[in-house]
């Protein structure tokens, strides 16, 4: 019975991406040493989060409120850096040097870019009014893909279009960068051929 109790907690704690088979059953290991009370506040903070938790209607950053606190900060640049999670975002306002604003793209599928147009269309929507769109998506081949076809985007037609620089090694996710390799990215960053 605790057998398969583990087995089954292992296998749902395996879906939270970076969580390896291992550190599953050592999170579980010292959940099981926590007092009881530990883990119903544990418990009540995840629930409090997902039930107060919503996506920014204008970029799609995580917010307790319709439109986030970077959206309605009109001493921003008029730039906006397109990322493809929330994670991203949090990268960059920890760098503390991208004064901007962001738009989460989500993920892309590049065997189907036609299904991302309305997205597309929202990014337009949203950088209708500004001098620049950053695109800061993972510098995989996916994201090269990706980029490239926004930039040629009939949506995106007659706005600038500038990718972070290729600094940031082949492969890489921006979620592990160093502040160092960002500042040269974001300094360094090239427009996008039309």
């Amino acid at each position: 019975m605790i057998k398969e109790t583990f087995k089954n907690l292992a296998e749902d704690l395996r879906k939270i991406p970076g969580i390896s088979k291992k550190q599953a059953m050592r999170i579980l290991s010292f959940l099981v040493d926590v007092p009881i009370e530990k883990i119903e506040n544990f418990v009540r903070a995840i629930y409090d989060l997902k039930k107060n938790t919503q996506y920014c209607e204008k970029c799609g950053y995580l917010n307790t409120n319709p439109v986030c606190e970077i959206c309605l900060d009109f001493q921003r640049s008029f730039k906006i850096l397109v990322v493809e999670n929330t994670e991203m975002i949090a990268k960059f306002e920890e760098y503390g040097k991208y004064d901007g604003q962001y738009f989460v793209f989500g993920k892309y599928d590049i065997k189907n870019l036609e299904n991302h147009n309305a997205q597309i269309k929202k990014l337009a929507d949203l950088a209708a009014n500004k001098s620049e769109i950053i695109l800061g998506l993972s510098s995989t081949m996916e994201g090269l893909i990706f980029a490239n076809y926004l930039a040629k985007h009939e949506f995106l037609s007659g706005l600038k279009i500038t990718r972070l620089a290729t600094g940031i090694p082949f492969g890489a996710i921006i979620d592990y960068i160093d502040n160092i390799t960002l500042d040269q990215a974001l300094k360094n960053r090239q427009e996008m051929e039309k």
